[in-house]
């Protein structure tokens, strides 16, 4: 795949991941594409395109979840304390069943970092996603 035909898949892909990416990667479409052909030879494989686009998918939801995080930290403190944690809508869909904060506390200083979010966040959104139906014959 060459730069031109590259930028266009890009964009047609999804242009709001890219352009929510931009301010990171100085030099717009001809960085990315250096950085995701790892060969150098100008060109992106199959391969080689697929690891950039999960990269870049990854990034995102990593903004995107400390743009979460920081919003629920209302007090700034850089963790979310007890009350925070309860204001969180996965704690609050999860009702009585929601797990106590302190299960994801690694560090025991009453609140959760951004890392211990994370966790929790993989943790309930697997306990919240739906059984997968029996296949049937």
């Amino acid at each position: 795949m060459n730069r031109l035909v590259f930028a266009i898949a890009l964009c047609a892909l999804s242009a709001s991941v890219f352009a929510q990416q931009q301010p990171q990667q100085a030099g717009g479409p001809d960085a990315v594409f250096a950085a995701w052909d790892k060969d150098g030879n100008g060109a992106l494989s199959k391969e080689e395109f697929r690891n950039g686009w999960a990269n870049t998918r990854s990034a995102l939801a990593e903004q995107r979840l400390r743009a979460e995080f920081q919003r629920h930290d209302a007090n700034k403190s850089g963790k979310l304390e007890a009350s925070e944690y309860a204001n969180l809508m996965l704690v609050k869909r999860a009702g009585a069943k929601a797990p106590a904060m302190t299960a994801f506390d690694k560090n025991r200083n009453g609140g959760l970092e951004f890392e211990e979010y994370i966790d929790f966040i993989a943790t309930a959104a697997r306990q919240a996603a739906p059984a997968a139906a029996p296949k049937t014959k």
